[in-house]
């Protein structure tokens, strides 16, 4: 019986792929249709081939809200980042739709500790086009991460510029 378990346990372990493993709580999901209207209106966007990204850094101020997920929060807190999906009826029927979703939240999943260690917070948006089904997964990663790449960069030379205006 042992034995058996024991085998399990390495058949998983070999069944995984050499891809890095992450994490994305939901506490890092962007929920609520006011916030995906104040991403869209007040933000601003990094297109690539496959995807529209939009982000809005938040006010340092604007602290996580509280729930029970203590570890998870702790995870949202450090990381100071919310992802939201839209993938629009226009680009498929729901199967369509839902593996754009899928594929596209497990590329985020394995870029997201990117954003570790960045000051302040952001609220990101991802629109995928209708090219992402046809994509190979390491061109989404790539693309993923590009864009959390440029969003990092944008973010900290706008707080940078921010505080050299405070001290003119």
């Amino acid at each position: 019986m042992r034995r058996k378990s024991q085998e399990r346990e390495r058949a998983v372990e070999d069944s995984v792929s050499d891809t890095p493993k992450g994490i994305f709580p939901k506490t890092a999901h962007l929920l609520k249709h006011s916030d995906f209207q104040r991403v869209y209106q007040q933000g601003r966007r990094h297109f690539s081939g496959n995807m529209t990204v939009f982000y809005l850094r938040k006010n340092a101020d604007a602290a996580p809200e509280a729930n029970k997920a203590g570890a998870a929060m702790a995870l949202h807190a450090r990381l100071g980042v919310r992802i939201g999906f839209t993938v629009s009826k226009a680009l498929g029927n729901s199967v369509e739709r839902n593996r754009m979703r899928r594929r596209t939240r497990e590329a985020v999943r394995h870029s997201l500790r990117m954003f570790e260690g960045m000051s302040g917070a952001v609220d990101v948006v991802i629109n995928p086009k209708k090219s992402l089904l046809r994509a190979e997964f390491p061109q989404i990663s790539l693309e993923i991460e590009r864009a959390f790449r440029v969003i990092r960069q944008n973010c900290e030379s706008e707080k940078g510029a921010r505080l050299e205006a405070r001290q003119r």
